[in-house]
């Protein structure tokens, strides 16, 4: 319903990509955090944390954990929540999002790319972080279009 509103106000093809990346990143970090905390993910997550070897671990879940969670609430808040909020509001939620989401992501890739983790307890089972490299390059996608659509108004 919100698509169809969205599309057949005419808005560019640019827009419409960038309202459909933003749900479906948000929805998908969201998800992603939440997971988490059920088996086996919440095993795994733990797992990998501890044997990646990153400082603090009981903390790195947390941070990691919730910062899924909030980047992918920010992203589906400037997505549902553009008439509540000020543009300048909007756009400091979604670069908030985005630099949140990236900066995990470059955690994950140190996750996956340490010896001491085994595939097993890795996203698909695979060393190469190949999800990972997709999130962030639709997270820059997305910021891209998002700066072109401000520029063109």
């Amino acid at each position: 319903m919100l698509l169809f509103r969205f599309c057949h106000r005419g808005a560019a093809l640019t827009h419409v990509v960038e309202f459909l990346l933003t749900g479906v990143l948000g929805a998908f970090l969201l998800m992603a955090g939440m997971v988490k905390f059920f088996e086996p993910f919440r095993t795994m997550f733990a797992t990998q944390i501890e044997l990646s070897g990153l400082p603090f671990p009981a903390l790195a879940r947390v941070a990691g954990q919730g910062g899924e969670i909030s980047a992918g609430l920010l992203l589906l808040a400037v997505l549902l929540g553009t008439r509540k909020f000020t543009e300048a509001q909007v756009n400091t939620l979604f670069t908030s999002a985005v630099l949140l989401a990236l900066a995990i992501m470059v955690v994950a890739i140190f996750v996956h790319l340490s010896p001491a983790v085994p595939a097993a307890v890795l996203p698909l089972q695979t060393k190469p972080p190949v999800l990972t490299v997709v999130i962030m390059l639709l997270l820059l996608l997305t910021a891209y279009l998002r700066r072109i659509r401000l520029r063109a108004e």
